[in-house]
């Protein structure tokens, strides 16, 4: 990290984002990050661009220079500071137990985006590894509809003190049962026992209007560009 941009690395490969700043040689910036992220054999860069990022331009820029706009590329970042309401009592959402259980989260979340297969077999390939690190960086949580798994999420602890929301996602099958607003609710819990309850996310076009009416509060508005290493 520098003044001109924040490039986060994940442990598995996957989660790699790049936050930019303020780029006086965007296509010299664009190398570093590049270099960066094949060193480490990352497959995939996401650029995330605010309302304040420099040049004014970087968006089109970007594109120009072959990133392309990913699935859901705008998106909303929301705080939450108050207690969100209670799940329904019908549905239950939870920590992972196990690294059975943890699998079945990541197979979840995989299933209900439509990754693409090499995301999958990264994701699955490193669960070991991952269930390792469980509950340091990362959380991952299981929502439950009659005591079966069908829905998924993690937190990502930042050191700033509050939590970020990642990866929250439900089987399209579940949908419309509280299944998500009860993994909202249970990642609050977490972050209230562990003395920083604020929740910050990134919502996209389906997940905002759920959050909305959860209490959440946009601040700014994203633009996520993807660029593809492979």
């Amino acid at each position: 990290m520098d003044e001109r941009y924040c490039l986060f690395i994940g442990p598995n490969r996957i989660f790699t984002s790049v936050f930019p700043f303020r780029l006086d040689d965007v296509e010299g910036a664009l190398e570093e990050v590049r270099k960066a992220a094949r060193d480490r054999q990352v497959v995939r860069v996401e650029w995330w661009i605010g309302p304040d990022a420099e040049p004014s331009d970087l968006h089109d820029r970007l594109l120009g220079l072959g990133l392309e706009a990913k699935r859901d590329s705008h998106v909303a970042s929301m705080v939450l500071v108050d207690e969100p309401p209670a799940a329904d009592p019908a549905v239950t959402a939870r920590a992972v137990l196990s690294i059975e259980e943890l699998r079945t989260a990541v197979e979840l979340g995989l299933e209900a985006f439509g990754d693409a297969e090499w995301r999958r077999e990264i994701a699955l390939a490193n669960i070991a590894d991952d269930w390792e690190r469980e509950g340091q960086l990362i959380r991952n949580f299981l929502a439950f509809v009659d005591g079966e798994p069908v829905g998924s999420a993690r937190t990502a602890y930042l050191e700033q003190g509050a939590v970020l929301l990642i990866s929250g996602a439900v089987l399209e099958r579940a949908r419309g049962r509280g299944a998500y607003r009860a993994l909202v609710r249970a990642r609050w819990d977490d972050a209230a026992e562990r003395g920083t309850p604020a929740l910050i996310v990134h919502a996209g076009r389906m997940s905002r209007p759920i959050l909305e009416r959860l209490g959440f509060q946009a601040v700014a508005e994203i633009d996520v560009l993807e660029d593809a290493l492979r």
